[in-house]
């Protein structure tokens, strides 16, 4: 067992001075100091045996106020063989995988959630957005045999709860989901005007714009420099049994045009495999994105999830800054996510 819990090592970062003082982290951090002392200490029941119970706790605000920093603060207090943190893309990939393990047998779902249940006893998943409509329409059923089988479940999101899945089609399907939310789960607010992420004197080495000779050229020596010696490929490559076309390739790095990976029907779990195999990925943006072009925007911002929370190095070759890439109304909010990550990407 970890000896200091997530509220003694956040004062521990506080008077060392390697945070700042904040309010509305600080009810965070409790909440989490809450869930850490009920899974770390379980209250014991009839014959002085433990009894495991579900706890949840929902983390949302703006971007860049430090929600993933808090849950990973709390990830390292817990024991690594009772816990799993997983972006949420991530965990839903594996959870469709292991549904297609079963076969001929009822209530898939909670098969699947009980075998989890012998393995960890609490779930953290970052950036909680749901997107697509498959995992729409399973998500209360995931909810529930968590609850059912006492995984704790941790989550950090840009959006409050009524708010998942806005606009999504069969939503109505899907507010069982959000009323399980309301009523399971402890919903702590983090936002603020300050973005941790943000810092000066940023440099713009990875997002290129305009196109001219110049940027053109310093991309394309940036790509040969990293391919090295690797031995250069222009055929599509396939990626969950569907093509996509490239500009060129090496063993390790890649690139596409942004029509290829957002134009297109793409989804989480293709850019999670893209990720997977590749170092850094090179794309060029002809045009910004159609402020009427939903579909395209939210591919866009589920890629950069991706790339973010792999670590894979993402070059931009672009007619605009990443700050205009979008500026439709209907997805701004994500998009305000979005930016926050393409800025510190570029560190």
């Amino acid at each position: 067992m970890h000896a200091r819990s997530p509220l003694q090592i956040y004062q521990e970062k506080l008077a060392q001075g390697q945070i700042k003082q904040d309010i509305l982290q600080n009810e965070v951090v409790l909440g989490l100091e809450d869930l850490y002392q009920s899974v770390s200490y379980p209250k014991r029941h009839w014959l002085f045996k433990t009894k495991r119970e579900f706890n949840g706790l929902y983390i949302h605000g703006s971007v860049g106020r430090g929600k993933t920093f808090l849950m990973d603060l709390f990830v390292d207090c817990i024991d690594e063989n009772k816990i799993r943190r997983q972006h949420f893309h991530q965990f839903m990939l594996w959870f469709h995988q292991q549904l297609r393990t079963i076969n001929n047998q009822q209530n898939p779902i909670d098969i699947v959630i009980k075998k989890l249940s012998a393995k960890i006893s609490v779930l953290c998943l970052d950036e909680f957005l749901v997107h697509d409509i498959t995992d729409a329409m399973l998500l209360a059923g995931v909810l529930l045999a968590l609850e059912k089988y006492k995984i704790s479940l941790i989550t950090t999101s840009n959006v409050n709860p009524i708010d998942l899945y806005a606009g999504g089609l069969q939503r109505k399907k899907f507010l069982p989901a959000i009323d399980w939310i309301q009523q399971n789960m402890q919903v702590l607010q983090l936002n603020g005007d300050y973005d941790y992420r943000m810092k000066p004197q940023i440099t713009a080495k990875k997002w290129l714009h305009p196109i001219n000779d110049k940027n053109l050229n310093y991309f394309e020596q940036l790509f040969s420099q990293l391919a090295s010696t690797q031995n250069l490929h222009i055929a599509p490559i396939t990626i969950n049994k569907r093509q996509l076309n490239i500009i060129k390739r090496s063993s390790s790095h890649i690139m596409f045009e942004l029509d290829t990976l957002c134009k297109q029907p793409r989804n989480a779990h293709d850019f999670i495999k893209l990720a997977e195999q590749y170092e850094s990925i090179f794309i060029v943006i002809n045009a910004q994105i159609p402020a009427d072009e939903r579909n395209i925007a939210s591919r866009f911002i589920t890629l950069i999830d991706v790339l973010y929370d792999n670590a894979t190095e993402l070059y931009v070759l672009a007619t605009i800054p990443f700050t205009d890439i979008y500026l439709g109304q209907e997805l701004s909010f994500e998009m305000q996510r979005t930016i926050s990550r393409l800025t510190e990407m570029q560190q």
